[in-house]
């Protein structure tokens, strides 16, 4: 048994049919809503990336400054160990100096290490290692 359908039928169903692709056809995109997009998309990007590079120029300035910053701050502390160098030569040639002073304020003085300055049989080691030294035949005097 074969269906029939009236033509009536037939023709409501064509054109709903071909409403319904009038609709699709008219929401699709065209080449203008395409071209709009990607205009409005290419406007963004450019006006990020702007913002971006604004950016970026703005912390190469302040790189460039904390470089410079602490190029100075190099300078001043190698500046500061080289004077502090010098101060510690200086203080050692002061103190030699003011060894020298001392020292010249006692010429009749002899200063011997290695031998402790108490009273006693030290003064018969003293007395033998003069004799020893001066290679004299009686011992020298010494006054304590």
């Amino acid at each position: 048994m074969a269906l029939t359908t009236p033509a009536g039928s037939e023709n409501v169903a064509l054109e709903r049919i071909g409403e319904e692709l009038r609709t699709l056809t008219a929401s699709m995109v065209t080449k203008v809503d395409l071209h709009n997009f990607t205009t409005t998309i290419q406007d963004t990007l450019r006006k990020e990336i702007a913002g971006i590079r604004s950016e970026v120029t703005a912390q190469a300035g302040r790189i460039q400054a904390l470089e410079q910053a602490q190029e100075a701050q190099n300078s001043k502390l190698t500046a500061t160990d080289t004077a502090v160098a010098r101060q510690g030569e200086m203080l050692l040639a002061m103190r030699r100096h003011i060894e020298d002073l001392d020292n010249r304020g006692r010429h009749c003085n002899v200063r011997i290490r290695g031998v402790p300055e108490s009273e006693g049989e030290e003064d018969a080691v003293l007395t033998k290692l003069f004799h020893t030294l001066l290679q004299a035949a009686t011992p020298p005097t010494l006054r304590i």
